[in-house]
């Protein structure tokens, strides 16, 4: 039996702080109240033992056996199923050799999506987040999967609530429930209130003990999807199902109509069965599904070697599309580390009297975030000696905290622009340097009033500023340097002062930093679509304002991506097409994102999304040479229903053409290296290369037929024509969707090619097939030059009708943008 103290370690002997948890936390920040006792850890393993644990509810990946059932018992593969056995019991046993191909192909991708899952998985444990549980009179730490009923749980600001528990001890505890309930309010909790799985704590401290566990949670009972899930914007996948629908609803009628056809023309059951089994075997784009998803699989395993975890499979085309990055300062920027650089006494308070106030604050505030820790180090805590009235921890839509002490009075720490809706000029003044050249800047604020939790004082006098500095990531230049080559517009929303926020990205080369704005001074009314578009740069933001920003860069037409790592970022997260958080974040930004940086370094936003663009430009160069077969069987099956002629192909000799013009190369190409830009959409870029080798193929069967009628030409003769020239197509259509080629790709075409060739010199009697050498071979060569050219113009007008498509679009798409701007 696994102990439930696996993974406990004693607060009192290290900090408290992993890629999973909130922020470190160290012992003597959290006071544990005389009244409060945890459970003895003979209490817990019992409790563990008996299954009162916090079991996980929701994997991010299929299970395996999911993985096997998905790819296996799909509509398609029993079409192909009850064809191989159609086939099978007329007496052409051979001609089913398709389906076991169709196995062996559905095995391998099935072995590599399972292996990219074992990946998967074992990062996804690293990910795990750790909460803070008080045992045996001590606080210690343990995964969530690890809590037993009638624990007693520590939250502070940032924390996601693991269970569902009463609260036992509470200081300015405020919690958002909008992952519950889609509501934003912050909701003020008290002693005896209940908190819910889901939740996550935007200011103040609790103790809760915890009263359900596992599926008896809140959130357990929700739909899993109501929790992170976002509607997918997926135009691959939306591409593909709709392919996938129009062939569910064609392909029994024409089956069924072909059937007729045939028989009329035949007179013969069995060569029916098989003239109709050529023509749906064709038609089903059997591995293209499965190639996709292992494609999405693999993507993620290859960025969770990197450190990097996909939560959500399809936002992997996301990324590969995204033009506009919204990123925060602090940890994308910067690298999160603070520097105290200068205390400055204002209103002629002495220094000592000064660190002697900060001190006697910040041991009452039970703030966890980087800049606490900042100035916890600067003014050590102190013995408790002045008695404290009422306190106000720091939260991200108020930007301050402060204590009142009964004597005195009350000490308000935080932004300047929230501290004064005016600042005093003087005051202005001073900072201003500071802010020029990207320092942080605080003010500590004494007045007599006392404090609430919504409301400063009236009359207040400015103690001292605090100067701290950031320090700029050592690969900011070149990380932000590349996205500009790349076209990917940089958005910086920070609730920090705009001026600030506006030299740290100067210096860290992002174009446009100049153009910034103040939040803050912003008016209710403002066009948020127009002012996105005309700034770069914006400070003092709001989580309400972050999400405005995000959805005016969507309305006007932009793919974003959001970064982030604290409460005040969820929002926005929530509302991105794709949202990235970094694991020294809070648990809430990991939670509702769809990618998660464990080692919180933002240059490997570089690595996601060139793998965005590989697993895309690799599926549609994929997709292409499946829509091949897929459109030239359903142009042939329509077409031979009014023919009243023998279907040219028996689905053993269309073998050599769709494993080695299509098979055996979609699997290597699907996993090659490519990081080139996405241009166009998903649909035309396939059909502008499919459609071309379609339309050749469906030219050469007719004049094939035609040529079989005038010259009398047996059926074998007419069928060897075909499958050699449908080949040949099949090949240029492999040489146009694998550029740029190289010495690897030329090597694997041109024994493709020899394996086409050996099936028609060595095994021509095998698949049907009559001898190349029965007839003169420059009968085939004016046929095989034929179709090159026949390919190559229709491609050449493919790829002009694309692009004035594309470039319609464009511009359709700006008119747009223009008149929501």
């Amino acid at each position: 039996m696994k102990k439930w103290f696996r993974k406990k370690r004693d607060i009192d002997e290290e900090v408290v702080s992993a890629s999973s948890t909130t922020s470190t936390v160290e012992a003597d920040t959290i006071k544990i109240p005389e009244t409060i006792k945890g459970l003895s850890d003979a209490k817990a393993q019992q409790l563990y033992d008996e299954g009162k644990y916090n079991k996980e509810v929701e994997d991010l990946s299929r299970t395996t056996k999911q993985i096997i059932l998905d790819n296996s018992l799909t509509l398609f593969n029993f079409i192909n199923l009850f064809l191989a056995i159609a086939v099978f019991l007329v007496g052409y046993p051979k001609n089913a050799l398709f389906f076991w191909i169709i196995i062996i192909n559905t095995a391998i991708g099935v072995f590599q999506e399972i292996h990219a899952k074992k990946t998967i998985d074992k990062l996804s444990i690293v990910n795990k987040t750790e909460v803070i549980v008080l045992r045996e009179d001590r606080l210690i730490k343990l995964l969530q999967d690890e809590l037993v009923l009638g624990d007693v749980l520590v939250l502070t600001l940032g924390n996601q609530v693991p269970s569902d528990g009463r609260v036992i001890y509470a200081q300015g505890l405020e919690v958002d429930e909008s992952l519950l309930t889609g509501e934003s309010d912050k909701i003020i909790k008290q002693v005896d209130d209940m908190v819910m799985s889901g939740s996550f704590i935007t200011s103040g401290l609790a103790f809760v003990k915890i009263t359900t566990v596992g599926e008896d949670n809140f959130v357990s009972k929700l739909s899993k999807e109501a929790k992170t899930e976002k509607k997918s914007t997926s135009e691959l996948m939306n591409s593909l199902n709709l392919l996938i629908k129009g062939l569910t609803f064609a392909i029994v009628p024409i089956g069924m109509l072909l059937f007729w056809s045939q028989y009329q023309s035949t007179q013969s059951f069995p060569k029916t069965v098989l003239g109709v089994s050529g023509a749906l075997v064709s038609m089903i784009p059997e591995g293209l599904m499965l190639l996709t998803s292992v494609a999405f699989a693999v993507g993620a395993a290859n960025l969770a070697r990197k450190q990097t975890l996909i939560q959500r499979l399809s936002c992997i085309e996301t990324l590969a599309r995204v033009d506009t990055i919204c990123l925060d300062k602090t940890g994308t920027i910067t690298d999160g580390t603070l520097t105290f650089k200068e205390l400055i006494p204002q209103a002629g308070f002495p220094a000592s009297e000064i660190e002697r106030a900060m001190s006697e604050v910040m041991a009452v505030l039970s703030d966890q975030n980087a800049t606490a820790k900042v100035l916890r180090a600067r003014f050590p805590l102190a013995v408790n000696q002045w008695q404290v009235k009422e306190s106000v921890p720091f939260s991200s839509e108020r930007k301050w905290s402060g204590v009142s002490f009964a004597e005195k009075g009350s000490f308000v720490m935080g932004a300047p622009e929230f501290i004064y809706a005016e600042m005093p000029e003087p005051l202005k003044e001073l900072l201003a340097p500071y802010n020029e050249q990207g320092d942080r800047v605080l003010i500590l604020v004494h007045s007599k009033e006392a404090l609430t939790a919504q409301q400063l004082p009236s009359q207040k006098e400015t103690v001292a500023a605090f100067i701290i500095a950031d320090t700029l990531r050592e690969n900011a230049v070149d990380t932000f340097s590349y996205f500009a080559e790349q076209d990917v517009t940089l958005k910086v929303i920070s609730g920090d002062n705009p001026i600030t926020v506006s030299k740290i990205a100067g210096q860290a080369g992002i174009a446009g930093s100049e153009n910034f704005v103040d939040m803050s001074r912003v008016s209710e009314d403002v066009d948020y679509n127009e002012l996105v578009e005309k700034t770069t740069v914006f400070g003092r933001v709001t989580p309400y304002q972050k999400r405005e920003l995000i959805q005016a860069l969507k309305q006007n037409g932009h793919t974003t991506c959001m970064t982030g790592d604290g409460v005040n970022d969820i929002l926005s997260l929530r509302e991105a097409d794709v949202s990235v958080a970094m694991a020294s974040g809070s648990d809430a930004a990991r939670a509702v994102s769809d990618v998660v940086l464990l080692n919180s370094d933002f240059s490997s936003m570089i690595q996601v999304l060139n793998e965005g663009r590989r697993v895309i430009n690799n599926i549609e160069r994929v997709a292409s040479m499946y829509m091949v077969k897929t459109i030239y069987s359903a142009i042939l099956a329509v077409t031979f229903i009014f023919l009243l002629l023998p279907y040219p192909f028996a689905p053993l000799q269309l073998t050599p053409i769709n494993t080695l013009t299509v098979g055996i190369p979609s699997f290597i190409l699907a996993l090659e290296p490519n990081y080139q830009r996405i241009k166009g959409h998903f649909l035309t870029n396939i059909l502008r290369i499919s459609v071309p080798g379609a339309l050749t193929v469906v030219l050469n069967i007719l004049v094939l037929q035609l040529a079989g009628q005038w010259f009398d030409l047996s059926h074998q003769d007419v069928s060897t024509m075909c499958v050699l020239l449908t080949g040949c197509v099949g090949f240029l259509v492999l040489l146009k969707a694998a550029r740029p080629l190289n010495l690897k790709k030329r090597l694997m075409i041109g024994l493709l090619v020899s394996a086409f060739l050996i099936c028609f010199i060595f095994a021509g009697d095998f698949f049907m097939l009559t001898s190349l050498f029965s007839r003169n071979v420059f009968f085939y060569l004016p046929l095989i030059l034929g179709s090159r050219s026949i390919f190559n113009y229709i491609s050449l007008f493919m790829t002009r009708a694309v692009y004035e498509f594309d470039k319609k679009k464009e511009r359709k798409k700006q008119k747009h943008k223009r008149r929501v701007i």
